[in-house]
């Protein structure tokens, strides 16, 4: 009867006790909102709350919950299509019962989104509905958390319409300039014929300097050492460090085998060239273990550490060595 009691005086304060704060901007340019019921803080935030077009935003939902609390995953959402009112989703990450520091007796749930949209204009996040289960009496009591919708403002790459107002008005009709004299015209061709003259007597009698043009391979060690000492890694560029490593070594792959890698995706390209037979099997899982790395560094947001970048040049320097060699001993041998 006692714990029955205790039961219903919880169930009571759960239905009482929810309460939130609305959405307020923080110093990093985003947007923050919390709400608390019984024994489960929620806490919402969007950076930025002003982007572009296309510019990636992060969402982050955490619940902090006492002892023999359970939150339900997922806490975001999707949509059938996999979005989140405007916005696509591009990455998530969930982090479920994380024990908190200290002598707290609490856990936290983390969920992690990031979005994009092309869609310009005021809009907003939607307010979310957190659902939890209480088994700290005997009986189970379940309940939900509600936060608040985030208002995110989009901006348009685009210049305002209004920009046209500034435009000059129509002035009347313009004196054109007088023609030239027959005399100038007369002299210019003239000019004309004996530069034309001389520069055919001066080649003739030099020859014609033969154009170096390097090979793919020499073309590939180039870019990778000027991609070496260009200091992207120490500056913690890694996004654009990956987009030229793996550039140069998809033009360096079409100057070699002649394949078409600039202009396809990773996917058809490593389809494409398994059906082809100018790479062994190892060169081919090295490959694609290489590009798909990449892909994850590019688009996924990854962020390996500048060793881990090192590491992606040398791979690269490796691969060009390996499938250049049996081109560059043919030449020389013939030389």
């Amino acid at each position: 009867m006692k714990s029955l009691i205790t039961s219903f005086i919880t169930a009571l304060c759960l239905m009482l006790q929810a309460c939130g704060d609305p959405p307020v901007r923080t110093e990093d340019g985003g947007i923050r909102t919390t709400a608390t019921r019984g024994p489960v803080e929620v806490t919402v935030k969007a950076t930025p709350a002003e982007l572009e077009v296309g510019q990636p935003l992060t969402l982050t939902v955490e619940s902090v919950a006492q002892e023999g609390v359970r939150i339900s995953m997922p806490m975001i959402a999707t949509n059938n299509n996999g979005s989140i009112g405007v916005f696509h989703v591009l990455a998530d990450d969930s982090r479920p019962a994380i024990p908190l520091p200290g002598d707290r007796r609490e856990r936290s749930w983390t969920q992690t989104v990031v979005l994009d949209t092309f869609q310009a204009g005021s809009t907003e996040l939607p307010a979310l509905s957190i659902a939890f289960e209480d088994n700290r009496s005997d009986m189970t009591i379940e309940g939900t958390v509600q936060t608040d919708a985030l208002p995110i403002e989009i901006i348009s790459l685009i210049e305002d319409a209004e920009a046209g107002s500034n435009l000059r008005d129509i002035q009347g009709a313009v004196q054109m300039i007088d023609p030239w004299p027959l005399w100038l015209w007369a002299t210019i061709v003239i000019g004309g014929i004996l530069l034309i003259a001389l520069l055919t007597l001066v080649i003739r009698g030099r020859g014609l300097q033969s154009v170096s043009v390097l090979s793919p391979a020499e073309q590939a060690r180039r870019d990778l050492a000027n991609l070496e000492t260009s200091g992207l890694l120490e500056q913690q560029q890694v996004q654009p460090f990956y987009f030229r490593l793996t550039d140069i070594l998809r033009h360096y792959i079409e100057g070699r085998f002649g394949l078409q890698a600039p202009r396809s995706t990773t996917s058809e390209f490593l389809l494409e060239m398994g059906h082809s037979s100018v790479l062994n099997t190892t060169q081919q899982s090295t490959l694609d273990q290489f590009l798909r790395a990449a892909d994850m560094v590019k688009f996924a947001k990854h962020e390996p550490s500048p060793e881990t970048g090192r590491e992606a040049l040398s791979q690269a320097r490796l691969f060009v060595e390996e499938t250049a060699a049996t081109v560059e001993e043919g030449s020389s041998g013939h030389d």
